[in-house]
């Protein structure tokens, strides 16, 4: 049985995650429950008869149910997911990127590389049964830009015998035309926009230094117009905190977006060039609560990857062990974020290459030393409340110059944001979470 205590104000949350169960105790309650051990015939039990029936009928006394596997380091690798990074390509300047999006030679996947990569995982989504496969174009650049290789390949994947689900993660800035094609020929758009014009022209500006607010709010309507699924990612600095609160706000009033990712601008590529890095990690959880409860208010789901209280996993993302990830230049990463061979972390999550004849080639060892290293991370997990939920935690933001074992600022901001979730969830519940949320959030 797997139970947390966590101090909150002069009381303690207790929290059994696997159970999705929580509710705050005073300090005799929580000292009574350590003594019984889990074990609802403890005799220690005997005196406190009414703290006994109140944990029996919320089901305390329940077994946990079976944990989320960890992945086996001699498993198949067996990816049902295409994702592909089209270009370096970028018409935008975020001040953030962490690829640096634009200032670099350009390169561009090849069409056949995609198809190869688009066969390999159709065919594994066939032996295994699955109703469909997922397509996803993403990368260190804006991946419209590859406007023929990018039609060609959607085209490409709808031929198979199997349905694909495909989608883009997408500055936005289409024109009408491009706009009237990607709404007909894809499921789904991760869209990322800043918030209110005076940040999102900021921090997101196009090559030219112009401001791109206009040019994306339309885009988003004419997704509302069609109904047309999709997400927003906010991505927030130091100089955006403040005024969080008022783009969710904004959003929730002039766009039918059902889900916000909010994430803090992390310390790569330009942010880590120009400081533009978020280093205020209180400032931001709270503003982070508030832009919450302001979604939460309009019926809207709004996360950030490192406080996900509704989901139980083994692994902080599914990418190594689902996605075949390809790069313009061909080879195979595990992340989505490592991006390119002279990336800091390339030997870390470069596991493998498309060779000039369509032959996929999987490097076994530097596969099973990455798992070694994320099972290792998480070991040392094992005593936060947390364990369950951000399993480790995303490694590209985690490994470091100070290996795979550094545990920084953003353990205590994953911590306070999911406890202050979990208070949440329990206010709702008249006292007592049980496994229901707001929404339904992403995983990264």
């Amino acid at each position: 049985m797997d139970i947390y205590t966590i101090p909150h104000r002069e009381k303690y949350i207790v929290y059994r995650p696997l159970k999705r169960l929580a509710f705050v105790a005073n300090a005799a309650l929580v000292n009574l429950l350590v003594k019984t051990r889990g074990d609802p015939t403890s005799p220690c039990l005997a005196e406190h008869r009414e703290s006994h029936d109140f944990l029996k009928t919320i089901g305390f006394w329940e077994l946990d149910p079976p944990p989320p596997p960890s992945p086996s380091l001699n498993a198949s690798f067996t990816p049902t997911v295409a994702v592909l990074f089209l270009t370096t390509a970028c018409d935008f300047r975020c001040v953030y990127c962490y690829a640096s999006g634009g200032d670099h030679a350009v390169q561009n996947l090849p069409f056949e590389s995609g198809c190869r990569i688009i066969d390999a995982v159709c065919q594994n989504a066939m032996d295994a049964g699955q109703e469909h496969f997922d397509l996803n174009f993403h990368g260190g650049g804006e991946p419209t830009l590859a406007r023929k290789t990018f039609r060609r390949l959607v085209d490409y994947a709808r031929a198979k015998s199997l349905p694909c689900q495909i989608s883009v993660a997408s500055n936005g800035d289409w024109n009408s035309e491009e706009r009237d094609w990607i709404l007909e020929h894809l499921d789904n758009v991760s869209l990322s926009f800043d918030g209110i014009q005076d940040v999102q022209d900021r921090q997101r500006p196009l090559a030219s230094g112009q401001g791109s607010f206009e040019t994306i709010l339309e885009t988003i309507r004419a997704m509302d117009r069609r109904q047309f699924p999709y997400g927003i990612r906010l991505t927030v600095t130091n100089e955006s905190i403040d005024v969080l609160g008022r783009s969710i706000e904004f959003l929730c009033k002039d766009t039918s977006c059902q889900t916000f990712q909010i994430e803090p601008a992390f310390d790569h590529g330009r942010a880590q060039r120009d400081g533009t890095a978020l280093t205020h990690n209180e400032r931001f959880a709270a503003a982070f609560l508030q832009a919450y409860d302001i979604a939460a208010s309009y019926g809207r789901h709004l996360y950030y990857s490192g406080a996900r209280p509704w989901v139980l996993t083994s692994r902080f993302c599914q990418a190594p062990e689902r996605a075949l990830v390809i790069t313009p230049g061909g080879s195979l990463t595990a992340c989505y974020e490592i991006y390119s061979d002279d990336h800091a972390l390339a030997r870390d999550f470069f596991l493998g290459k498309l060779d000039d004849n369509g032959q996929i080639h999987i490097d076994v060892e530097a596969r099973q030393q990455l798992f070694k290293k994320l099972e290792e991370r998480r070991t040392l997990c094992e005593d936060c409340f947390c364990y369950w939920h951000c399993a480790g935690d995303c490694p590209s933001k985690t490994f470091s110059g100070k290996g795979h074992l550094y545990f920084g600022a953003r353990c205590d901001l994953n911590r306070l944001i999911t406890k202050e979730l979990l208070i949440r969830y329990i206010t709702d519940g008249n006292g007592i979470w049980q496994g229901t949320e707001r929404g339904i959030g992403g995983d990264c």
